[in-house]
């Protein structure tokens, strides 16, 4: 029996025993990407299926990022360094795949967050299916924006398989709807080296996309999962929504080489083509805005009667920034100080009376924290969970059978809490009615959230769970 102990422990302090065979790799790449780095690789060894690796290359971070790694690689034997060669991204992910010794391989970016559930149900629905590619819907969530489904529509509701022209026709950047280019898939690696493909080290962004797009037209097949497992996360420093003009003519290159090859359906070729226009219409948006910054209206308008369709992305993208900023505002005014989360702990569940997690609640209402409560149907819609999580710097489970749909209330520095004796890896701390109270020193100073803090205290704290 675990029990607290002293000062309370970090997450993910008991050992994982490294998997003889592991079924699946988790493929990380890293660049300066301390800030978000911890949280990607808690949610990857919190998975439920046990048998993984988590392959972590960091190419040549000058902050944190190494030591960070070093850290989880030092407490899971699992987590597996690989030092990078600075090729780019693209050649940084084929090095991941060359390290991988599972059969699958699952794509996880540093910023980003995994489900506990991910690699389990990935892994489930290609062996079900017999596809070599799955992938699962998403979360998009960051700073200044509500947590939102990233394909919500009816036709992205059910489990399916996605052919080759509609995975080609989803590429199109000029228009809105799901592109499903940024789901993260997961590969049956036999089938990628059975015919030879790998990341196109040309590029930078669209990476993904390009590599499954190539793996349909060998003949691999896509089966698409509708539950969202991954939380893709928004950030000023993410790359998949900052296109250069050299990426933009990468990606184009690409694509014409496709395009010229002849291979496929007329339907195919009609999908290539209108993506091919989509992308030389971008590059022209993405000029165009250049020259504007530049205050240079006279210059922008060479792309702009190049690619009239361009100027209707200059629309969407001021209405877009708009909609940003709005959402940026009403997050700061929501918060007693601009630009910080105002800290709260997330109940799950209605927990027994005189239960440790009952106490634990009620303990942390009497503080002053704000304590929030989801019910048992309320912690079925995944979304609102995930709103309900943003902030949050503990979430309570009152039951092992909630910890599934607790896990939305994604957010770096939560803590996830649960009675002893639960299992579920999830469960970052266990408590017993003698510990309880122990949570209230992991309440941040002052009532706010500082997300950098659950590094530190990895960093800083030394365990206190006790056998």
């Amino acid at each position: 029996m675990f029990r607290f102990e002293g000062v309370f422990p970090a997450p993910m302090a008991r050992p994982v025993p490294p998997p003889s065979e592991p079924l699946v790799s988790l493929l990380m790449v890293a660049r300066d990407a301390a800030a978000h780095i911890d949280a990607a690789l808690i949610s990857a060894r919190r998975q439920t299926l046990r048998e993984i690796e988590i392959v972590v290359v960091d190419d040549g971070s000058v902050d944190a990022t190494p030591a960070i790694i070093r850290s989880h690689a030092a407490a899971d034997p699992r987590v597996i360094a690989v030092p990078g060669h600075g090729k780019g991204l693209a050649a940084v992910r084929n090095l991941s795949i060359a390290a991988a010794a599972a059969p699958h391989a699952a794509v996880v970016d540093s910023d980003d967050i995994l489900h506990p559930r991910h690699a389990e149900r990935l892994l489930d629905l290609a062996r079900r299916t017999g596809a070599d590619i799955a992938a699962a819907n998403m979360i998009a969530f960051g700073s200044g924006m509500e947590p939102a489904l990233f394909a919500p529509d009816p036709p992205w509701r059910r489990e399916r398989m996605i052919d080759h022209a509609e995975f080609v026709e989803s590429g199109r950047l000029d228009r809105p709807g799901v592109q499903l280019g940024y789901c993260k898939p997961l590969f049956r690696l036999d089938a990628l080296r059975r015919h030879g493909l790998g990341y196109d080290p040309r590029l930078r962004i669209g990476e993904d996309w390009d590599l499954v797009e190539r793996a349909l037209a060998a003949g691999l097949t896509y089966a698409y999962r509708p539950e969202p497992t991954y939380y893709y996360r928004r950030h000023a420093g993410s790359t998949s929504y900052r296109w250069t003009p050299a990426d933009l003519h990468a990606l184009i290159a690409a694509e014409r080489e496709r395009l010229d090859s002849g291979e496929g359906s007329q339907q195919l070729a009609a999908a290539r083509r209108a993506r091919l226009a989509s992308l030389a219409d971008v590059l022209a948006h993405t000029e165009a805005v250049a020259h504007l910054k530049a205050r240079a209206p006279f210059s922008a308008l060479v792309p702009l009667l190049r690619r009239p369709r361009a100027i209707g992305l200059i629309g969407a993208s001021l209405r877009e920034g708009l909609v940003r900023r709005a959402g940026a505002l009403r997050h700061q005014r929501a918060a007693p100080e601009a630009g910080k989360e105002a800290a709260h702990v997330l109940l799950c569940g209605e927990p027994a009376a005189g239960s440790p997690i009952a106490l634990a609640a009620a303990l942390i209402a009497a503080s002053g924290c704000k304590l929030r409560r989801l019910s048992a149907s309320e912690l079925a819609e995944p979304v609102a969970v995930a709103r309900a999580g943003q902030g949050a710097a503990l979430v309570l489970i009152a039951d092992e059978s909630l910890a599934d749909a607790a896990a939305h209330a994604i957010g770096d520095g939560a803590h996830f809490v649960a009675e002893t004796g639960t299992r579920h890896p999830l469960a970052d701390h266990l408590i017993d009615t003698h510990s309880c109270g122990g949570l209230l020193g992991m309440l941040p100073v002052g009532g706010r959230l500082d997300a950098g803090r659950a590094w530190r205290e990895r960093a800083e704290r030394p365990s206190g769970l006790a056998a």
